[in-house]
């Protein structure tokens, strides 16, 4: 289209000169009071400038626990996935924000369970079966850990290193020793 072409009318007018210097002056005042009260919210939040980041929690970990992974049956077992070769046996990580992980944080050591590599790889990047079925998976085997957790802790015969640590996963849950002699 050319200038000296007309153009077609729409039926919009254009705002008068006082509406239009309004809206402008209520948008410039919008963004001051946006850009003030974006200045106090911390850098990656996008929340009311009342909430504040939550502190991080202190990770807790305890090496021996992890080490004592190694040479032990998977409890994890996921059928058609298990190699059941304790020579592969490692600590798995929970990978549930319930267990304090979220973004770069692992889980606490004491939210692990013993898992052979190949069910640690289901576990931590499986499509094949969704969020609900691995938290079950881990959660059965962590029950069965804490089991396995509280022998330990409690065999003479074990490593003392091993029987600290055991007892210290064990403190961490406050899953305090079933009575031997109970009634």
């Amino acid at each position: 289209m050319n200038r000296s072409t007309p153009m077609k009318r729409t039926g919009f007018a254009t705002p008068s000169r006082p509406r239009r210097e309004r809206a402008e002056a209520i948008t410039a005042e919008f963004q001051e009071a946006w850009l003030r009260s974006m200045s106090t919210v911390p850098r990656g939040s996008y929340g009311p400038a009342k909430l504040t980041a939550q502190p991080k929690t202190v990770a807790r970990r305890n090496p021996q626990l992890l080490a004592m992974a190694a040479g032990r049956p998977c409890l994890l077992r996921v059928p058609g996935v298990c190699n059941g070769d304790p020579e592969t046996t490692v600590a798995c990580h929970s990978n549930l924000s319930i267990h304090e992980k979220g973004g770069h944080r692992k889980a606490d050591d004491c939210y692990s369970v013993w898992g052979c590599a190949r069910c640690h790889t289901w576990l931590d990047s499986s499509y094949s079966a969704t969020g609900a079925q691995r938290a079950q998976r881990f959660m059965g085997a962590h029950l069965q850990q804490v089991l396995a957790w509280r022998r330990i802790a409690e065999d003479a015969a074990a490593p003392e290193a091993d029987r600290k640590a055991a007892q210290w996963a064990l403190d961490q849950l406050n899953a305090t020793p079933v009575a031997q002699d109970a009634p």
